[in-house]
């Protein structure tokens, strides 16, 4: 199993600026997959963590998604591994029935093979803590998300947000929202931050599209501990090349 992060406490500033890992964003059908693999060793320096987009990769039956994650913890052992599927009410390309949802995460659970794995928040309240408790006695960290793909919430609203997050004894709150100017994101920032400031749990925050670049390259400055890219082609709205995050990322962190 590998570990992302070993806090040693510190002070609030010491808590707030954090270095933001970088996230690459994978998903392919299966006649691309070498060539993706390719890219992966290109790119692998500017790469702390993979996230495999099960919503995105085309697999019919879970044994296709598990003999990708094979493959991916084979070649790129160093690197842990995110495991997302995304509904189409997330943002994502998934059309699994609650229930369904909840059955194929729990087999990749069960299967090993991930290090962290990525559970909605609105998921059915009981399947989603039985998916979290079970992650744990496995092993697996647990990164709870939520996207508002139209819209920003207030603040209020989003700091209520990560206080329901952390209250799930998870390792990781995500929020990520759409902005509809620089206010916007500047709103989701200072949830970040206000959060992070009372809070040991790992934070992230991320203003999609154009609008929202900056909060992927300065998130860390305001305590958001991940950030996400491409290799290729964006995944997610305003998404960067892991090379170019990389980089001007430098300037903000």
């Amino acid at each position: 199993m590998v570990y992302i992060y070993n806090e040693n406490g510190g002070n609030v500033m010491d808590k707030v600026n954090v270095k933001s890992k970088i996230v690459v964003t994978l998903s392919a059908d299966k006649n691309q997959w070498e060539d993706l693999y390719k890219k992966v060793e290109d790119n692998e320096l500017f790469i702390d963590i993979i996230e495999y987009r099960a919503d995105l990769c085309g697999g019919e039956e879970t044994s296709d998604y598990l003999e990708d994650l094979q493959t991916l913890k084979e070649k790129f052992s160093n690197l842990p591994i995110i495991f997302t599927y995304r509904t189409h009410g997330q943002g994502g390309k998934g059309e699994l029935e609650p229930n369904e949802y909840y059955a194929l995460n729990r087999s990749i659970i069960e299967a090993g093979g991930i290090d962290i794995i990525d559970i909605e928040l609105f998921l059915y309240e009981d399947l989603r803590n039985e998916l979290i408790e079970l992650a744990h006695d496995k092993g697996i960290q647990v990164l709870v998300s939520h996207h508002e793909m139209d819209h920003t919430p207030s603040l209020k609203e989003m700091k209520a947000l990560y206080q329901h997050m952390q209250q799930l004894n998870v390792d990781y709150s995500k929020l990520a929202v759409m902005p509809e100017d620089g206010r916007d994101v500047l709103k989701l920032l200072t949830a970040v931050y206000e959060t992070k400031q009372d809070s040991d749990h790992h934070i992230v925050g991320i203003a999609m599209g154009e609008q929202g670049k900056l909060s992927r390259l300065a998130g860390g400055a305001f305590g958001s501990a991940l950030t996400y890219g491409h290799i290729g082609q964006e995944a997610a709205p305003g998404q960067l090349h892991v090379q170019q995050l990389k980089a001007l990322m430098e300037i903000y962190q």
